[in-house]
């Protein structure tokens, strides 16, 4: 890997011709930056105020973002929802849909940086039709947060742009205001020791995945309830940080003719850590996975701990990335997290090794750079 412009512009990660890329060194930051989120408590004491009196009046809660934020969008939506039996008025969106078709009640964007043209448009028209704000960021000063009528900092800007950090915080904001609409709180200490543990549990199991991925010409990743979310990232994490093509499907989706496209030079990775994944989906996942392996695939689980210990071991290239339990943490925020620890270590091992870097997500070639202007343009509506 080489730089075609030395140097970068200004505000681009750091360059480094090799590992460790700054990518692993925001991952491993992950457990302490939690317990700092937590024993903060920003989205309880100023976001979770907002979508209670959302909830009061009947009104719905759009939480919106693009990329990785509106994947956290998603989780978020999940957190809450579940946590307050309101599913039915809490809704992600993606930015641009939430800008064109705007809703009255509440509109929670998360935007890391704060600099989202879809999403600040988002956040606009939603103001238009009367709908209160918040957004959850860690650039307070940005375009976003000045258009906001409350806010939540989260404390690190994640220094890659294959981001991690910007993926894990929102989550754990969603994850406090889930915990405080419930009636209860998250203990910091506990939930960063978590994360720890996922870190050490999961490390050996996704260096193995990425290992065995990294000649696969396109990866699928697929999930189902809670776990799409997590495969939703993930594909976006391969594109960025490996230059693979990959795709993600909800599960029953990708076998109602997805899998024509996939092949021996395909991996297929399923995620499968939601805690009320019943009997049905163990077996639907694995006949997914039979399915991808009888036309030859790569198959790779990201497995919760109520998953059994043999569950499609005859069907599977490696050893599953297998999350472990959370005594004492709520069921629904101990997987939403351990999936976003597994998929951030098998995008990094798999970037690993390809011997791709990661952080600049391609930008350090002019082409894209250029390319990443004009996708990023204002947007008039």
């Amino acid at each position: 890997m080489s730089l075609d412009h030395d140097p970068l512009p200004a505000g681009f990660p750091e360059w480094r011709e090799g590992p460790p890329w700054v990518m692993a060194e925001m991952v491993a930051s992950e457990p302490r930056l939690a317990s700092q989120i937590l024993a903060e408590g920003e989205g309880r004491r100023l976001v979770s105020p907002l979508i209670a009196a959302a909830l009061a009046s009947g009104s719905p809660v759009a939480v919106t973002g693009c990329g990785t934020s509106e994947h956290a969008a998603m989780a978020f939506s999940d957190l809450v929802g579940s946590a307050t039996g309101r599913r039915s008025l809490i809704h992600p969106r993606q930015a641009l849909e939430a800008a064109l078709d705007p809703w009255p009640g509440l509109c929670v964007a998360i935007s890391h940086e704060g600099e989202t043209a879809a999403t600040v448009a988002a956040i606009e028209a939603a103001r238009g039709v009367g709908a209160d704000t918040a957004l959850i960021t860690a650039a307070p000063a940005s375009s976003a947060g000045r258009a906001v009528r409350e806010l939540a900092r989260t404390p690190a800007v994640d220094r890659s742009w294959c981001h991690t950090v910007g993926y894990l915080s929102p989550i754990l904001v969603g994850a406090d205001v889930a915990a405080d609409l419930a009636g209860g709180q998250l203990d910091p200490g506990a939930t960063g020791e978590y994360l720890r543990r996922c870190l050490a549990e999961l490390g050996p199991g996704a260096e193995l995945a990425g290992t065995a991925l990294a000649h696969s010409t396109s990866v699928t990743c697929l999930g189902a309830a809670a776990d799409y979310v997590a495969a939703r990232e993930l594909a976006l994490k391969i594109a960025e940080g490996s230059r693979v093509p990959a795709l993600s499907h909800q599960l029953e989706t990708f076998l109602h003719g997805h899998l024509a496209a996939v092949d021996a030079s395909t991996g297929v990775v399923a995620v499968l850590a939601d805690p009320w994944a019943g009997p049905r989906l163990l077996e639907r996942t694995s006949q997914a996975l039979a399915a991808a392996r009888m036309v030859g695939s790569m198959a790779v689980l990201i497995a919760g701990p109520f998953v059994p210990a043999d569950f499609a071991s005859q069907l599977l290239s490696v050893p599953p990335l297998r999350i472990p339990p959370a005594p004492g943490i709520d069921p629904r925020v101990a997987a939403t997290l351990g999936a976003a620890m597994g998929i951030q270590l098998l995008a990094l091992d798999l970037a690993t090794a390809r011997g791709t870097n990661p952080d600049l997500i391609r930008r350090e070639e002019l082409a894209y750079r250029e390319a990443a202007s004009q996708a990023e343009g204002t947007i008039a509506l």
